[in-house]
């Protein structure tokens, strides 16, 4: 399933960007989400011009359609890997759910910061999604969708706060 998210942010993109670089970007956005007990920066590092950035996601309870089923913790953690190009303020992203998870999910896109007319910003997050379950995978897909949107939501608050701050 392929998605599109994009805000809007009142803010020029060289501030955007520096809160995007932020390495308090992840920890704000956990206590933003409630469906997420934690979200750690497992890497952080600034060279040439790209940001490698390793973020490890876990959640605070499976998707509502499991909740009945005893669903393992580490099946809810997952890494997101993403590298930022200053040259471009774009970057490429990954999700990999731990290695007995992979077969079942997938998850890699692009986020792009943009500049817009009287000094704002558009943050686009483009990406695809594919769980491989047997008849549940699209409406399993549809659920981490609403999840993923809220989680961009949240975190277009953080860089707003990001801002601010």
């Amino acid at each position: 399933m392929h998605f599109t998210i994009a805000h809007e942010l009142d803010a020029p993109l060289d501030a955007v960007e520096l809160a995007v670089l932020s390495p308090d970007l992840g920890p704000r956005l956990a206590t933003r989400v409630a469906s997420l007990e934690s979200v750690v920066t497992v890497e952080h590092a600034l060279r040439d011009g790209e940001l490698l950035r390793v973020l490890r996601f876990q959640a605070s309870a499976p998707l509502p359609i499991f909740r009945s089923y005893p669903v393992a913790k580490d099946a809810m953690s997952w890494e997101e890997r993403s590298t930022y190009r200053l040259s471009d303020h774009a970057s490429t992203w990954q999700v990999s759910p731990k290695e007995q998870w992979r077969s079942y999910f997938r998850s890699a896109g692009t986020y792009r910061l943009e500049r817009l007319p009287q000094g704002r910003t558009r943050r686009r997050v483009e990406g695809d999604i594919e769980i491989r379950l047997h008849l549940l995978g699209p409406l399993v897909e549809r659920l981490a969708l609403a999840e993923v949107q809220r989680t961009y939501d949240a975190e277009a608050d953080t860089l707003r706060e990001l801002i601010r701050a």
